[in-house]
């Protein structure tokens, strides 16, 4: 009736129990709509529609690479673990050609080798030496001018004795040029004038056009990198303890004994350990 009052004075369990209400009511209309449209369980009216979308928004490219990607991973002896990938503008040059798993060409010490390029830069195993120049070798991280550490592979953890687990998981060892006071990286960048120039036109450049181009970034490269010992010795060509791995570490690199096996057999073989009777 108009003359009475409205009574404003609800109890607020009153609006609590009215929005649960709401809510659970909402939710079933969503999981019941759900079901009618996408669910694999239910008629899939909406089904012949999404697939429509998606088959629009393929990607030939995309697909070819994940095929790849794919196809890498089973590549390989182990699992390849997940590390951080540089944006396009701090990666060098070589990955213009070169994927991150470069030595394919060897199966006997590809995975070896491979493995190595979470530690080295290219140019750290194949710049070639030249008398007038002097070179010296340094942590380098494309992010940070002067990287502090720790770094990963200088040390081992006191209580799983795995490597110790670090955040800057960029830098690796690289060689510079010493001039003066400074060091002069060695490395060519894909942001440099004649790179991007080769990215925006090697699809209109013969074989033998893009050969000839390719040698301007091989400047003071050699194909093959350095033979083990050159490293892995007690006269090694990197200062272990200058570059921050601890005693421990550096005497198991200096002695590892998989180098004697890489250079005194032609062949090996792996037991058959899980060869039934």
């Amino acid at each position: 009736m108009s003359g009475r009052p409205k009574r404003l004075n609800h109890p607020k369990s009153v609006y609590v129990v009215g929005l649960v209400f709401k809510i659970i009511t909402l939710t079933v209309i969503i999981a019941v709509l759900y079901h009618l449209t996408l669910s694999h369980h239910g008629p899939n009216l909406l089904t012949p529609l999404k697939t429509k979308i998606e088959e629009k928004q393929k990607s030939e490219i995309m697909e070819e690479v994940q095929h790849l990607e794919e196809l890498e991973v089973h590549r390989h002896f182990h699992n390849i673990a997940p590390f951080p990938e540089m944006p396009e503008n701090l990666r060098p040059v070589c990955f213009i050609c070169h994927s991150d798993y470069p030595h394919s060409k060897s199966k006997k010490v590809r995975a070896m080798l491979n493995m190595h390029t979470q530690f080295f830069t290219c140019e750290a195993c194949h710049l070639e030496e030249d008398p007038g120049l002097k070179v010296v070798f340094n942590w380098y991280n494309p992010q940070d001018e002067n990287p502090k550490g720790p770094f990963f592979g200088t040390d081992y953890d006191s209580e799983t004795g795995n490597l110790i687990t670090v955040t800057d998981k960029l830098s690796k060892i690289s060689v510079f040029y010493k001039k003066g006071d400074k060091l002069e990286s060695t490395i060519q960048m894909q942001d440099a004038p004649i790179a991007i120039d080769y990215m925006k036109i090697r699809d209109k450049l013969t074989p033998d056009q893009r050969d000839n181009v390719k040698k301007k970034f091989h400047v003071r490269i050699k194909p093959k990198g350095h033979e083990c010992k050159k490293c892995h010795d007690r006269n090694s060509i990197l200062d272990f303890r200058k570059l921050s791995f601890s005693d421990n570490r550096r005497v198991d690199l200096e002695q590892l004994n998989i180098t004697g096996m890489i250079t005194k057999y032609e062949m090996f073989y792996l037991p058959n350990l899980f060869q039934g009777e």
